[in-house]
């Protein structure tokens, strides 16, 4: 939870160093509000291996097999490092679709403008992914292992590095270019390069990991493991593409309304992810623990973590939910001044605190199934929550009614809400706790 406050830490310094950057000018807010769904969609080529590098890492552990979990972290990284590649060579494509995309989106309104400096940003963000790739996996091969410190401080070191970059690079500090939006895009790309530098150097040096990971993971080749770590990780990369295209036809909807309440989605936007924080902590302590716990042979106790997980999760949600409702237009005027998207921001923050409950119980509980290694159901409860709810009722709130971007909210509010109850009931029902997973 602390290494993804300083996630958003980060997400909120870019945003307020763009904002000042931009000034009045909603170019440089709205260049970055475009990046933003994109890079967060090509983010799903992360759940072909992250999800399965925690789910065998964890059972490894659990069994006493040490040896083997290190293996297997190793076969993760480099398959990681693979598909990041695949996305880097197609960065061309992705770029001029995807930014094309959205630019149609906005018209005459700035289109060009703010085309060209997405792009520019994109560029940096996609020669670098396949580093981001591996790092993300090695921190989820870390955290199945039980080790979530490390990632923790990695955490930090990506955090200032980020902050030092977009200083520099943003507004051109100690004599270097002045980059704007495209000084934040290398900024965000360098930063985890700088992350995994630290975590692989920190892993040498230590005497006693619990987990050792090879500098040179081929090596540890096996493609039974490839093929085990596939098998788990295809249906939550499946969801997760369910999950994306939707989003992105959701964006779709945002991205027809005006330029000051685009603005205005993304300053509530990076104000709510710091409620994600909880949530994709306590997925990550669940997926952990129901892996680790069935490796040792104990389904009973898996299934109290499973139940206590969720539980705290809901607990350290609610000072949260209160500071949303009560204060949040002093909240929104830290992130932005521009007055035509205050009020709007306001009232998006205000019913972003009525998701965060519904969804910090579905992670929690996508954590203990996926940590199984059970991402069936997972997948088929993303694709009921995103097409059957968020895409169909943000569009008919946005354009049958006079809602306007508080219609996109109650859409999201309404998608996490169906997720938290299906994925209880799938939890409930236990089938995970017989999950058996290739040797």
């Amino acid at each position: 939870m602390l290494q993804n406050l300083f996630q958003t830490a980060q997400f909120i310094v870019d945003t307020r160093m763009i904002s000042d950057f931009g000034g009045e000018d909603p170019i440089p807010m709205a260049a970055v509000a475009v990046v933003g769904p994109l890079c967060w969609s090509l983010a799903t080529i992360f759940t072909i291996t992250s999800v399965g590098a925690t789910a065998l890492v964890a059972r490894r552990i659990g069994e006493g097999r040490g040896l083997d979990a290190s293996k297997a972290a190793s076969v993760s990284l480099l398959v990681a490092f693979l598909a990041g590649l695949v996305v880097a060579l197609f960065a061309g494509p992705i770029r001029e679709v995807g930014v094309g995309f959205f630019r149609s989106l906005y018209g005459d309104d700035g289109g060009e403008a703010v085309s060209r400096a997405a792009a520019s940003y994109l560029d940096w963000y996609l020669l670098l992914f396949p580093l981001r790739s591996v790092l993300v996996t090695l921190e989820s091969v870390l955290r199945g292992a039980g080790e979530s410190l490390l990632p923790f401080w990695g955490g930090v070191v990506s955090n200032l590095a980020n902050v030092a970059g977009n200083a520099l690079l943003i507004f051109g500090l100690l004599g270097l270019p002045r980059m704007g939006v495209e000084g934040a895009g290398l900024s965000t790309a360098l930063a985890p390069v700088v992350e995994l530098i630290f975590l692989l150097l920190v892993l040498r040096l230590s005497r006693s990991p619990r987990l050792r990971v090879r500098v040179m993971v081929w090596r540890d080749w096996s493609r039974d493991t490839a093929r085990e770590l596939l098998r788990i990780s295809g249906p939550a990369f499946i969801g997760a593409l369910i999950f994306h295209s939707g989003f992105l036809v959701y964006q779709a909807a945002i991205f027809g309304l005006p330029a000051p309440s685009i603005a205005a989605h993304r300053v509530a936007i990076t104000i709510q992810s710091i409620g994600f924080l909880t949530a994709a902590g306590f997925y990550a302590s669940a997926a952990s623990l129901s892996g680790r716990l069935l490796g040792s042979g104990d389904p009973l106790l898996a299934r109290r973590a499973a139940g206590r997980n969720a539980l705290y999760g809901l607990l350290l949600t609610l000072p949260m939910f209160l500071v949303f409702l009560v204060i949040p237009r002093s909240i929104v005027e830290l992130l932005t001044e521009v007055p035509e998207s205050i009020g709007p921001a306001t009232m998006c923050v205000m019913l972003g605190a009525i998701e965060i409950p519904f969804l910090m119980l579905t992670e929690s509980l996508n954590g203990t199934l996926r940590g199984a290694g059970a991402t069936r159901a997972p997948m088929v409860i993303t694709a009921l929550g995103t097409w059957g709810m968020r895409v169909p009722l943000s569009w008919i709130l946005t354009q049958e009614t006079s809602l306007g971007l508080a219609g996109v909210w109650v859409a999201t509010v309404a998608d996490w809400a169906l997720r938290a109850l299906l994925t209880a009931r799938e939890v409930h029902r236990g089938n995970w706790l017989r999950e058996e997973l290739a040797s």
